[in-house]
């Protein structure tokens, strides 16, 4: 697998390519406008034709970017399909397959950051979007969240997979950028004992009032110049 993850250092976001060595056929989760032609860049060094543009959750920076990425090649713009945007030409369902090469994604719906959440699998590999982070669980959005239903996507689904299945989120958190399940098990509380979720909601309940609240994050997205380009334990260009 060619794999290479790009993190927007102020925002801390998160975007990855996945490409087949044998086709070269590509896709690319969560774009943001500053990595775009980093992407194009590497992608045409490497002889890789972009064939989806995957979201994990709807974020205007995501679609900007899957707009300029999709102009450069052929590429299909997916996410779930209580996505609502006009802009997507392809919608999922949890359980569906995306095929590029001989490469193959597996899609699970996992609601709560938002309704149109989704987690995309490869073989030992989650990537989570905002549902869940390196650290545990991530944020709902304010006005679309559903902590309730955030806590049984993790616990029910992600949770549940086999603890040296690694996690690749949709955010830097805490400097972190990757983790196993079995580190998440151990370390979140919340999610190993009986009431933890009731702790979860009341958690999330403070921090999220009955009154709407103006998202923190209306500036990432923004372009930067700073892209740094990270693999796990090392800084340094992913194989082919």
């Amino acid at each position: 697998m060619i794999f290479r993850q790009l993190c927007t250092p102020r925002s801390g976001l998160l975007t990855y390519l996945l490409g087949d060595p044998v086709t070269r056929e590509a896709v690319v989760l969560d774009p943001l406008p500053a990595q775009v032609e980093t992407l194009l860049s590497f992608m045409a060094e490497r002889g890789l034709a972009l064939r989806y543009i995957l979201e994990t959750h709807m974020h205007e920076g995501h679609q900007e970017a899957a707009l300029a990425l999709k102009q450069h090649s052929e590429a299909r713009i997916v996410a779930h399909e209580s996505a609502k945007s006009a802009h997507l030409d392809m919608c999922l369902r949890d359980g569906d397959l995306l095929y590029f090469g001989e490469e193959t994604l597996r899609v699970i719906h996992t609601p709560g950051h938002t309704p149109c959440a989704v987690t995309y699998w490869w073989e030992d590999r989650l990537f989570t979007g905002e549902t869940l982070l390196a650290t545990g669980a991530g944020r709902c959005h304010p006005r679309a969240g559903d902590p309730q239903k955030l806590y049984h996507s993790i616990a029910s689904r992600l949770l549940t997979f086999p603890g040296e299945t690694l996690v690749y989120p949709g955010r830097e958190s805490k400097g972190r950028r990757l983790v196993s399940i079995e580190e998440l098990r151990r370390h979140n509380n919340w999610f190993n004992n009986r009431r933890g979720g009731q702790v979860f909601l009341r958690a999330y309940q403070r921090l999220l009032p009955d009154k709407a609240i103006k998202e923190e994050s209306n500036n990432t997205g923004v372009q930067e110049d700073d892209v740094h380009h990270y693999m796990p334990g090392r800084d340094v260009s992913a194989s082919s």
